[in-house]
C-alpha cells in the first residue's frame, strides 16, 4: 500500500470551515452542497452532544452565532464536515482571533482527517457598496491560513439583479428583456466593481472565487464551488476525496476523471 492509499484509508470526510458576515447565506450554501433542504445536525465537541441547527438557543441563532469547534453534518451527505464561525462584524476582533486560533490548532492535527481542508469565505452581494468592508480587509490582510486554500464566495449574487434591471430599463430595454438580461449585466457590474482585484491585492488573498445566485431555490447549482475548491487543493488525495463526496453529481465526477487522465497523459 503506497502513502496515498494509506491516507485515503485513514479518513473519508472532507472538512470545510465556512466563515463570513451574518446573513451571508452560509447555511443555505451548505444545504445546496449536500443536496438537501434538511436542517443540519450539530455535534457539540468535546461534549459530543448532538442537536439540530434549529435547536440552538434562539438569541444566539438569530445573531448568527455558532461555536466554531462544533461539527455540522447533513444526513444526505455525511462525508462532509463543516465548521461555522460566528458572523463576522466590524469591530469583532475577538471573533477573528478565534478563527485564527482554530485554523492554527487544526493545522497541527496529526490526522489529516482532523485538519481543515478548505475555507469558504462568504461575501453577500445584497449591498454592493459594502461588499468589501473592514471585516474582509482585516481577514485577508492578517489571517494566514496555514496553506489551507480559501475560496471567496460572493453569495446572494442575485442581489445585484435589481441594480442591473434598473440600468437596462434606463438604457431603453423593455421590462421582459431587462429581466432576461439582468444576470449577465449583474456580472458586468461585479467585474467593474473590482471586488476581486481588491482581495487579490491583500497579503493573504483567496485562491479563487465564485459567484452564487438563488441558492434559496431547491434546484440551485453550486457545482462550480466544488470544482474551484478541488482545483485549489494542493493534495491529490484531498482532491479525490472532495470529488468523491459528489458521487450524485456525475458531471463533476466525469470532468474530474477526464482532467486527471489528460494531466497524466
Amino acid at each position: 500500500m503506497d502513502r496515498n492509499d494509506a491516507i485515503e484509508k485513514e479518513f473519508t470526510r472532507f472538512r470545510v470551515l465556512i466563515i463570513g458576515r451574518a446573513n451571508a447565506g452560509k447555511t443555505t450554501i451548505l444545504q445546496r452542497v449536500c443536496g438537501t433542504m434538511e436542517v443540519p445536525k450539530v455535534r457539540d465537541n468535546p461534549k459530543c452532544r448532538v442537536f439540530f441547527h434549529n435547536q440552538i438557543p434562539t438569541a444566539r441563532h438569530q445573531r448568527g452565532e455558532h461555536d466554531i469547534d462544533n461539527e455540522i453534518t447533513f444526513r444526505s451527505n455525511p462525508r462532509y464536515v463543516f465548521h461555522d464561525s460566528r458572523g463576522f462584524e466590524a469591530g469583532r476582533i475577538d471573533e477573528l482571533k478565534k478563527v485564527e486560533s482554530f485554523i492554527a490548532e487544526r493545522a497541527k492535527a496529526r490526522r489529516l482527517g482532523d485538519r481543515i481542508h478548505a475555507i469558504w469565505y462568504c461575501i453577500p452581494m445584497t449591498d454592493r457598496a459594502r461588499a468589501i468592508t473592514a471585516v474582509e480587509d482585516t481577514f485577508f490582510s492578517r489571517c494566514g491560513t496555514s496553506n489551507v486554500p480559501v475560496i471567496a464566495i460572493f453569495s446572494k449574487f442575485d442581489g445585484l439583479d435589481p441594480v442591473a434591471y434598473g440600468q437596462l430599463c434606463k438604457e431603453g430595454k423593455n421590462k421582459l428583456d431587462a429581466k432576461l438580461m439582468a444576470p449577465e449585466r449583474a456580472m458586468k457590474i461585479f467585474d467593474d466593481g473590482n471586488y476581486m482585484r481588491c482581495l487579490l491585492a491583500m497579503k493573504y488573498p483567496p485562491q479563487d472565487h465564485i459567484c452564487l445566485r438563488e441558492m434559496d431555490k431547491e434546484n440551485a447549482d453550486c457545482s462550480g464551488l466544488i470544482e474551484c475548491t478541488a482545483a485549489a487543493l494542493k493534495h491529490e488525495t484531498l482532491e479525490k476525496l472532495l470529488v468523491s463526496t459528489q458521487q450524485t453529481n456525475m458531471e463533476i465526477c466525469i470532468r474530474y476523471a477526464i482532467n486527471r487522465w489528460a494531466t497524466c497523459d
